[in-house]
């Protein structure tokens, strides 16, 4: 899930129809589309010019639009409307702000007063205030909530005050967000603060505050989830105001937030609408191994740790999960999602949504692994690299290399690989995959030291070889050649390019981490404010596995920076 789904135009509201384990989304389009929790678009209808909102009324909706004192009953099975015709249902002497529909009736909000009509279409009572922003319905009380911060409490039955609240905050009204928890609660978004609100004696009951400004609003009884203006979203326990997972969804702010029975969806402030399980909220889940392995593609990152699970994350929540039973030594992301996850002795491939692998047994234990879309290399202790055809899961070929070990593999783009190896001599090879042959042997690092990790630029231009001397190379595979060397205060572990090929990211051997930016005539290295980190890989973003079993996305803007150092 986490999955992106298509629509006709920016989102507008989201409705949750009775048990239908989906959602239906008012877009900007004029259009009522309706989605599944595998964001697959299901249906949809063309709406009255206008609309706003929409809720399930008898055959089909009751919806909001635009500049009008009505409401407008919809149903494409209504010969009328075919014509484009609409009728008219609630009518009243000011525009519809907002209404909540319940099987005890319809609350609706106005410029100028609150009111309460029949399914039949009858109006059962009105009260001459306002402006009005929201109305909610609880059983027996219409909660509304006024353009002047009031939040007043009127009986279903007669429209009488019970009560009113008001709360203090900043953040004009428009701004703020009311939506109910159960039958006895509310819960009121201002700004960064959440408020629990008590309906039987109109009274706060407890107050949370957010990481940030507090955008959408959706809850059931169990969760209270805030859709934020970063792009994130933030879950709360609906029972005790507990924070739990948080995590990002939209690039821009999140516009809007619905709960269902077992996934929740996002809309961000210029769409896409996306889907997230339910289950992304809880983080009360035990402790990953330390992370072994990381990949990322896009905004898709795989994660292999030692206890033996690798784990497919989207957007910081977990999609997928597969049990292997070892020590994970390297994972592969590749076109259309496809998961290769290697240990010592097996490799094992998975197309989505990642339930069903294919078993591959390694002829020798794996030292170092890499694959690309066809074929994984897994190299050996003995200095050779072993080839295996994906799609045959058969052996193909093997290159002898070296007396050492091979401790790193970078499959290129195109026809190379290149190697790493713990040798004296010879500790960087460069293989033409295609002729099976050696095209260059380079010594980048100080004598009697061996290669620890190789990345490669997106394009394949240029390769990094971190040494335990100390030091990283730059390399041009293509013509076997050392273009920079990089000393560093610690023993790189893990390397990853971004996109541009650009920056560097490092983790060294102690847990801290780096970034190098590559410059004309040389490079430099920027320390980052982590610890704990062991793996990392770049995909839309700097991705960082730790040794606790967290992964954390850095976004490249906000890198913390000190003690830059020159290449030599």
């Amino acid at each position: 899930m986490g999955g992106q789904l298509s629509g006709a135009g920016p989102a507008l509201a989201f409705v949750l129809k009775g048990r239908d384990d989906g959602v239906t989304v008012v877009e900007q389009g004029g259009t009522l589309a309706t989605y599944d929790v595998e964001g697959k678009r299901t249906g949809e209808l063309a709406l009255p010019k206008g609309a706003l909102g929409a809720a399930p009324f008898e055959d089909g909706w009751l919806l909001r639009v635009e500049g009008a004192t009505h409401l407008v009953p919809f149903s494409p099975s209504k010969r009328e409307q075919k014509r484009g015709k609409s009728a008219a249902f609630a009518d009243g002497g000011s525009d519809v702000t907002a209404f909540a529909v319940t099987a005890a009736g319809i609350a609706v909000a106005r410029a100028g007063s609150l009111d309460l009509w029949a399914h039949a279409g009858k109006l059962r009572w009105s009260v001459p205030s306002g402006p009005w922003v929201v109305a909610v319905i609880v059983p027996s009380v219409i909660v509304g909530l006024a353009e002047d911060g009031a939040l007043v409490f009127a009986a279903m039955r007669d429209g009488a005050t019970l009560g009113t609240l008001r709360l203090a905050s900043t953040e004009p009204v428009d701004e703020w967000r009311l939506v109910v928890i159960d039958a006895g609660r509310l819960v009121m978004a201002l700004g960064e603060w959440l408020v629990w609100v008590d309906v039987a004696t109109r009274k706060t009951i407890r107050r949370v505050r957010a990481r940030e400004k507090v955008t959408a609003l959706a809850a059931d009884g169990e969760w209270v989830v805030c859709g934020l203006e970063g792009g994130g979203v933030q879950a709360f326990r609906a029972e005790s105001g507990d924070a739990c997972a948080s995590f990002d969804a939209h690039e821009g702010g999140v516009r809007l937030v619905a709960v269902g029975r077992s996934a929740v969806f996002t809309a961000g402030a210029s769409g896409p609408v996306r889907a997230w399980p339910r289950s992304a909220l809880d983080t009360e889940k035990k402790a990953g191994g330390p992370v072994t392995a990381l990949a990322s593609r896009g905004e898709l990152v795989a994660v292999g740790d030692r206890a033996g699970t690798v784990k497919l994350l989207r957007g910081g929540v977990e999609i997928a999960s597969r049990p292997v039973g070892e020590a994970i030594l390297s994972v592969h992301v590749g076109r259309s999602d496809a998961l290769v996850a290697a240990t010592s002795r097996v490799v094992l491939t998975m197309t989505r949504p990642w339930t069903t692998p294919r078993p591959l047994a390694l002829r020798s234990a794996a030292s170092a692994f890499s694959a690309d879309e066809d074929y994984a290399f897994a190299g050996t202790e003995s200095g050779s690299v072993d080839v295996y055809d994906l799609a045959e899961s058969t052996h193909v070929t093997t290159y002898a290399l070296s007396d050492g070990d091979v401790t790193a593999l970078a499959r290129l783009p195109g026809k190379l690989l290149v190697v790493g190896t713990g040798a004296l001599d010879g500790r960087v090879f460069v293989v033409d995959v295609t002729e099976a042959k050696v095209l260059h042997r380079l010594e980048p690092h100080d004598e009697a030291f061996g290669v620890t990790c190789l990345a490669s630029d997106p394009r394949g231009r240029i390769v990094a070889s971190g040494a335990d001397d100390g030091s990283i190379a730059l390399i041009d595979p293509a013509k076997g050649r050392v273009l920079a060397r990089l000393r560093v205060r610690e023993t790189p572990t893990s390397l990853a390019f971004d996109e541009a090929g650009r920056r560097l990211a490092v983790v060294f051997a102690d847990g801290t981490a780096g970034l190098v930016s590559l410059r004309p005539g040389g490079a430099a290295i920027e320390e980052i404010a982590l610890t704990g980190a062991a793996r990392v890989a770049w995909g839309e973003s700097a991705v960082f596995g730790f040794a606790d079993g967290r992964v954390e996305r850095m976004a490249g803007e906000k890198r913390p920076a000190v003690n830059q150092r020159s290449a030599v």
